[in-house]
């Protein structure tokens, strides 16, 4: 595992490191907001676009980041990203001010012990964020992406969720609605997300396409969904296993080296795994590849993700709900 120490000696000599585009989903806390503070350190003229649901929490934010760089653009999108129409918002949002994009990182999540929660929508919430909601973000995103590309720049999609955590797809049951539960659904989330992510980075490889897993972190919202006393229980577990996990500003450096570390360019050449994606662990390590995946991308359940995935789209924004 590299130190943090290399880590950050990594980051300071980083070349290309004038200007960044980057939109931030998830943006407001945890890792997207220790993550934006890292950017507006590390870059002479960053513009975020930073999209989240807490106004206040985004306003402190600016503040925060304008103060350490007054050079930086920061700008608050308020979004309830669980819902596929807004995600859809934000994007045409974005897209109406710039024509291309550097880095789309994606972080936005919760966890659900409680059984289904579904949106207006239909789908799951917690469903939505892992999955849904940050695969329509890069879809919609990908002709900026591709834009950064085509002029030289760096252009990355930077997903923190759970790769190496893949786990059984419910074939009969992608929609999650008879086999769900907080481990069934993550862990189907989370293996439907790296073949998408691999089905986007076969076709689109100027692009770079990076899930990672971050491991356990102090200091995020990822539990939400647990309510309290428990939630407050878990924190304090947190951070008595302290010297076993990592704080969030760590966490944040290590994003940083992914975003700008050579390691992680584009495999326009299909050098490294056999995947065209970027498994990452949390110790900033490409994961070794996975029978699992392997297997699934065999069985052609890569394809059939995707499908469901297009299907699902297509029935809410018409009007009707997944079903």
């Amino acid at each position: 595992m590299p130190s943090l120490s290399f880590i950050q000696q990594a980051n300071s000599q980083a070349v290309n490191k004038t200007r960044i585009v980057a939109v931030m989903m998830g943006g407001t806390g945890g890792i997207g907001a220790a993550t934006c503070r890292e950017l507006v350190t590390s870059f002479k003229e960053p513009k975020l676009y930073i999209v989240g649901r807490n106004e206040s929490a985004a306003s402190r934010l600016t503040q925060e980041l304008e103060a350490i760089n007054s050079s930086a653009e920061i700008h608050f999108i308020k979004s309830n990203l669980s819902l596929i129409r807004n995600v859809d918002d934000v994007c045409r949002s974005v897209a109406q001010k710039e024509s291309s994009i550097d880095l789309l990182f994606l972080t936005a999540g919760i966890l659900n012990p409680k059984g289904r929660n579904d949106t207006e929508e239909g789908l799951d919430k917690m469903y939505s964020l892992m999955y849904f909601s940050r695969i329509r973000a890069v879809i919609n995103l990908l002709p900026l992406l591709k834009n950064a590309a085509a002029n030289s720049r760096p252009s990355r999609v930077i997903s923190v969720l759970g790769a190496g955590n893949e786990g059984k797809i419910f074939k009969d049951d992608l929609p999650m609605r008879d086999n769900y539960s907080l481990k069934a659904c993550s862990r189907q989330a989370i293996a439907m997300h790296t073949l998408s992510l691999e089905y986007l980075a076969r076709g689109n490889p100027d692009v770079s396409f990076l899930h990672v897993y971050p491991g356990p972190v102090r200091g995020t919202n990822i539990m939400e969904g647990f309510g309290q006393p428990l939630k407050g229980v878990i924190g304090v577990l947190m951070l008595l296993a302290a010297p076993f996990n990592m704080s969030v500003q760590e966490c944040a450096v290590r994003q940083l080296f992914l975003i700008t570390a050579e390691a992680f360019k584009a495999k326009r050449d299909g050098s490294g795994s056999s995947l065209a994606v970027f498994r990452v662990g949390a110790d900033s390590e490409i994961l070794p590849d996975s029978p699992l995946v392997a297997e699934y991308i065999e069985d052609g359940m890569m394809e059939r993700v995707w499908a469901f995935a297009e299907g699902t789209f297509m029935s809410v924004l018409s009007g009707g709900k997944e079903s």
